[in-house]
């Protein structure tokens, strides 16, 4: 039998374990005790050799005789994920897992958590509270609103940039934190271990962040892209920057894409050193948890995307690490910012991969996947490369921003799931009035937006059910889960068997919007005649596709809702339908 990786690898393991029940007498419950095999017949027994033919053919079978490409999942990167990895995949790739051994010095990573504060006072106090309880680096992001530092802050924290390293994010140099270097000679600042982003000073490591890419939609292979032209223009100013730089990542939720990307830098930073004919020192990797896929929405699942995100990072192979607080769009609280921390410390202590270089190293999967992303990278590098230096930046981003709008609309046709926002959405979740200004292209927006309008203007929607409930109840809840999705909580009718009964019902429940849910046929024998008997004011739509929907719609129907429906622009359209019914009513 192959070793086997990836999705569909447990495949194989199942086969195994049938034909050893099939030995045992045990894969049907007959035979008696002295049919068993012995722990000697045990030992000796052995299972015939599955191919990958074989495996394939048992695949398509147990998937009804669907065809076998319907497996391969296509990935944003342009890379198609195989159902099922073996030995051959690596075979007909070239294995980097040396290459990356090598290039990273240590199998353990730094815990950097920020101290989210409104002052230089609180911060301070923050951070020392946090190296107590296992943070690891001072982190410091600048505000919109700038702080005021007095001298005795700076010289205490000065004090703990002498013991601890340290990564300042800040907006222009006229931050006053950076005031803080003046309390050092010379010499002592060549001392300090940080890093510095936003501006470049020659005794700390400058960090190259590919967020802006990530930001706005880009792919692992427009990261990986960018980061390289970064390290090119470095490399142009000076030729010993090596020891001067580290390079950002965001890790999003794509768990073995996220292992992949950084995986590849190291092997695609290799190559760029040897294409430059630079020291082959090894960079540092800053990872901080993506934003993207943060929702307001039901906010809590953003700690579930922080954990996948981070044990990425790790076995990844990431040095330092910043775990956001899954309420950290709407303001976190000292308890949020405990539990972030946490995710990394539980990961430490519970899994002990901080004692191996490149856990992942050997999986067909992740090995193959590496080996994708390091050839698609460099061949994107290459081409932007030719470009002028001011369009390359802008090339990478129209590519990741056309990436981003695939991304939005296969959420907005719910082929893909974002939890608790479009899919298993929470009714009762709360947009705050106020929302501070992002950078990031967050893909939960559109879903945002849409919850905080029907919460200031309210709209009584309703699931009118017709016929019998074990028939109508797949379609109705699909009904009920879009419309929350979408931003309303509809009330759920009583089936109902007449369609005077149930426009009684709406209208004594006050319903502005209905939908109606029944199996195709009984829709066919009753919309037209509830349609006669509803007012101008209902705006009343139907769940599914119908060849009769032109005929309806002149009977008064507004749309349909079905499977695959576009949900953003159909809840905009229901928008549009009220503002122009309460227009036309105050007329």
């Amino acid at each position: 039998m192959p070793k086997i990786s990836g999705h569909w690898g447990f495949y194989s393991f199942i086969e195994a374990k049938s034909q050893l029940n099939y030995k045992l007498g045990t894969d049907s419950g007959e035979g008696s005790a002295s049919d068993h095999m012995t722990i000697e017949q045990m030992k000796n027994t052995t299972f015939p050799k599955v191919s990958f033919d074989d495996w394939k053919d048992a695949a398509v079978r147990t998937l009804k005789d669907k065809p076998f490409e319907q497996l391969i999942t296509p990935t944003y990167e342009g890379i198609d994920l195989q159902p099922l990895y073996t030995a051959a995949h690596l075979q007909n790739t070239l294995n980097y897992s040396e290459a990356i051994s090598h290039a990273k010095q240590d199998a353990d990573w730094l815990i950097a958590q920020g101290a989210n504060s409104n002052s230089a006072t609180e911060f301070l106090h923050k951070t020392k509270a946090q190296f107590e309880r296992g943070n690891e680096m001072l982190v410091y992001v600048a505000t919109s609103t700038p702080w005021t530092w007095s001298d005795l802050e700076l010289q205490e924290l000065a004090t703990l940039l002498t013991i601890h390293p340290f990564y300042f994010s800040v907006n222009d140099s006229s931050d006053e934190i950076l005031g803080v270097f003046e309390q050092f000679t010379e010499q002592e600042l060549l001392t300090l271990n940080g890093y510095l982003k936003g501006v470049s000073k020659p005794y700390l490591k400058s960090l190259l962040s590919t967020n802006i890419i990530h930001d706005i939609g880009g792919t692992a292979v427009h990261e990986l892209a960018y980061a390289l032209i970064a390290l090119s223009k470095q490399a142009e100013k000076q030729s010993d920057f090596t020891n001067k730089v580290a390079i950002q990542f965001a890790i999003d939720t794509n768990f073995f894409m996220e292992i992949s990307k950084l995986r590849a830098f190291r092997v695609l930073w290799k190559a760029f050193s040897k294409a430059y004919d630079v020291k082959q020192t090894s960079i540092p990797m800053f990872v901080e948890t993506s934003l993207r896929s943060y929702s307001k929405l039901d906010p809590t699942v953003n700690l579930l995307r922080a954990g996948n995100a981070t044990f990425s990072a790790v076995l990844g192979g990431a040095d330092i690490i910043t775990v956001h607080p899954h309420d950290v769009l709407t303001g976190s609280s000292s308890s949020s910012e405990r539990i972030a921390r946490n995710v990394q410390l539980v990961i430490r202590q519970e899994t002990m991969v901080n004692k191996i270089i490149d856990p992942s190293a050997g999986s067909y999967y992740i090995e193959t996947l590496t080996t994708d992303l390091v050839r698609q990278s460099w061949e994107l590098f290459l081409q932007v490369i030719e470009m002028n230096s001011e369009e390359q930046t802008d090339y990478l981003m129209g590519l990741a921003r056309e990436t981003q709008t695939n991304r939005a609309q296969v959420l907005a046709n719910r082929k893909a799931a974002l939890i608790g926002t479009n899919m298993y959405a929470n009714p009762v979740d709360e947009i705050p009035s106020i929302v501070a200004q992002e950078t990031t292209e967050r893909l939960a927006i559109p879903f945002e937006k849409l919850r905080k309008h029907f919460a200031d203007n309210p709209m009584k929607s309703a699931v009118v059910s017709f016929g019998v409930l074990k028939d109508v109840k797949p379609r109705a809840d699909f009904v009920q889960g879009f419309l929350q999705a979408g931003g309303l909580n509809p009330e759920m009718s009583p089936v109902f068997t007449t369609t005077s009964d149930a426009w009684h019902w709406v209208k004594s429940n006050q319903i502005d919007y209905v939908v109606i849910a029944a199996k195709d046929q009984v829709v066919t024998e009753l919309l037209s005649e509830f349609l006669n008997q509803a007012d101008k004011q209902t705006i009343i739509d139907v769940a599914g596709k119908f060849t009769e929907e032109q005929q309806w719609r002149d009977l008064g129907l507004n749309d349909t809702v079905f499977v695959g429906q576009d949900l953003i622009e159909k809840m905009n359209q229901l928008v549009h339908v009220k503002k122009e019914g309460e227009r036309g009513h105050e007329a």
